[in-house]
C-alpha cells in the first residue's frame, strides 16, 4: 500500500504539468509537500542512485517546489493589473463627463455674458434718452395729451416702460449673480478635471508597472517549467542507465548465489558424513550487528523516489559516515574482497550451515579491507571500512556514505533483521 501510494505521487509522467491557476498551485503545494515527505523518509534509497539522476531529482524537487509561489505571484500581479486597469476605463469615462460639463459651463457663461451686454445696451439707452429728456421726457409725453382718453392711455405706457426698465436693471442684478456662480462652478470643474488627469497619470505609470511585473512572474513561470521539463528529460534518460546498472547488480548476486549454493551445499554434505545435527531455520541474534548505527533504508520492495520503479532493496542501509569500522557479523571464511560492477568493494564472509541454514553475509560500498580472500574472521572483528560517498574508489553504484549489509540464507537474499 504505501509503494503504491508513493508511486503514485512520484511517476514522472505526473510531473510534467502547464500553468495552474490559483487554486491548481494550492493543489500542487500540497502534493509538493507529500512528495517532500516521502523524499524524507525515504532519502537513504538515493544512496545507491547515480549522481547525475540524483542531481536531475534535487532539481525536479526544486522547480516543484517553487512553482506554487510562482503562480501565486503571476495571480497576484495580474489581479492587481486588472484592477488598475478598470479603475483607468472608470477615471476615463469620468473624465469625458467633466469635459462635456466644462464645456457647458463655459457655454452657459458665454450666454449669460450675452444677456448682461443686452441688458447693459438697453438700459444705457434709456438712460440716454433720459438724459436727452432731462429726466422730464415720460412726464412732458404724458402732458402732452390732448383728451382725457389719451392723457389716460399715455400714462399706462409710460408706466409700462418704466416697470421695463426696473425689470431690465432686476434681470442684469440676476444675470451678474449668475455669472458669478457659474464662474465659481467652472473654477471647481476644473480643479476636479486636472485631478482626476493626474490620478490618470499615476494610474498609467501604474500599469506600466504592473505590466512588467506581470512578464516578469511570468517569465519566472516559464523558467521553472523548462527546469522541471528539463529535470524530468534528464530523469527519464537515467531510468535505462539505472536499469542496466541494477540488472548488473542483479546478475552479481546471483553469481554470489551460485557460489553460496554450492559451498553450502558442500558444507551441508560433510555435516552429514560427521553425522551433525542442527536445529532448523534462523533467528534473532544469529548474528551481531556490523555497525552501530541507524537504518536508512530497510530490506524490501520499494520505490524509487526519483524513477518511481518498483524494486527489491536486497539489503539493510545502516547510514554511518565513510571511513566507519565494519566487523564480521559472525565468524567464518571470506570469499571474496574485491571491486564489483555494482556493490563496489565487497566482503563475502560464509558463516556455513548456521542452525539448518546456509549462512553468508555481504558488506557492500567498503572504502577499504582489512581482510583478503580466504582469511578467516572472528565474530566482531573489524574487516574494513565503510564508504560510499560521490566519487569514492570503491562506492560502486552508491553516491552517498553508508554500509549495505546483505545476509544470504541458502544462497538466497533475505531480510537481515530476522537474523540480527
Amino acid at each position: 500500500m504505501r509503494a503504491r501510494r508513493l508511486l503514485a505521487l512520484v511517476a514522472v509522467p505526473a510531473l510534467v504539468l502547464g500553468l495552474l491557476g490559483p487554486a491548481q498551485a494550492a493543489d500542487e503545494q500540497h502534493k509538493k509537500a507529500q512528495i517532500d515527505k516521502a523524499l524524507h523518509s525515504l532519502r537513504g534509497d538515493l544512496d545507491e542512485t547515480s549522481a547525475s539522476l540524483r542531481r536531475a531529482g534535487a532539481a525536479l524537487d526544486r522547480a516543484e517546489g517553487k512553482l506554487p509561489a510562482a503562480h501565486a505571484r503571476v495571480a497576484k500581479v495580474h489581479g492587481r493589473l486588472v484592477a488598475a486597469q478598470e479603475r483607468d476605463r472608470i477615471i476615463g469615462l469620468k473624465l469625458d463627463g467633466a469635459r462635456a460639463e466644462v464645456r457647458a459651463a463655459r457655454a452657459q457663461i458665454r450666454e449669460t455674458l450675452t444677456s448682461i451686454a443686452s441688458s447693459q445696451a438697453l438700459i444705457g439707452r434709456i438712460a440716454r434718452s433720459s438724459y436727452q429728456s432731462g429726466g422730464m421726457g415720460e412726464l412732458a409725453v404724458v402732458l402732452q395729451s390732448q383728451s382725457p382718453d389719451e392723457f389716460a392711455t399715455r400714462l399706462v405706457l409710460v408706466q409700462n416702460a418704466l416697470r421695463s426698465e426696473g425689470n431690465t436693471l432686476d434681470g442684469l442684478a440676476v444675470a451678474r449673480a449668475d455669472l458669478a456662480a457659474q464662474r465659481a462652478t467652472l473654477v471647481a470643474k476644473r480643479q476636479q478635471l486636472t485631478g482626476m488627469k493626474r490620478e490618470q497619470e499615476a494610474l498609467v505609470a501604474r500599469i506600466a508597472g504592473l505590466q512588467a511585473q506581470a512578464l516578469d512572474a511570468q517569465h519566472a513561470v516559464e523558467t521553472l517549467i523548462s527546469e522541471r521539463g528539463s529535470a524530468v528529460a534528464a530523469i527519464e534518460r537515467e531510468k535505462a542507465a539505472e536499469e542496466v546498472r541494477y540488472n548488473q547488480m542483479r546478475a552479481e548476486s546471483a553469481r554470489l548465489s551460485r557460489v553460496l549454493q554450492r559451498r553450502q551445499a558442500a558444507a551441508r554434505r560433510a555435516a552429514a558424513r560427521a553425522r551433525t545435527s542442527y536445529t532448523s531455520g534462523g533467528g534473532s541474534g544469529a548474528l551481531g550487528y556490523p555497525v552501530q548505527a541507524p537504518i536508512t533504508s530497510p530490506y524490501g520492495m520499494r520505490v524509487h523516489p526519483v524513477t518511481g520503479v518498483y524494486k527489491l532493496h536486497d539489503g539493510t542501509d545502516f547510514g554511518v559516515g565513510c571511513g566507519t569500522p565494519v566487523r564480521a557479523a559472525a565468524s567464518g571464511t571470506v570469499i571474496q574482497a574485491a571491486l564489483t560492477i555494482g556493490y563496489g568493494n565487497q566482503l563475502v564472509i560464509d558463516h556455513g550451515v548456521v542452525r539448518g541454514a546456509g549462512l553468508a553475509t555481504s558488506y557492500n560500498h567498503l572504502m577499504s579491507f582489512t581482510a583478503g580472500y580466504g582469511a578467516h574472521v572472528s565474530r566482531g572483528e573489524v574487516i574494513g571500512y565503510s564508504g560510499g560517498g560521490e566519487g569514492m574508489y570503491g562506492a560502486g553504484y552508491s553516491t552517498g556514505c553508508h554500509l549495505h549489509f546483505m545476509v544470504y540464507v541458502n544462497g538466497g537474499t533475505t531480510n537481515p533483521m530476522g537474523w540480527l
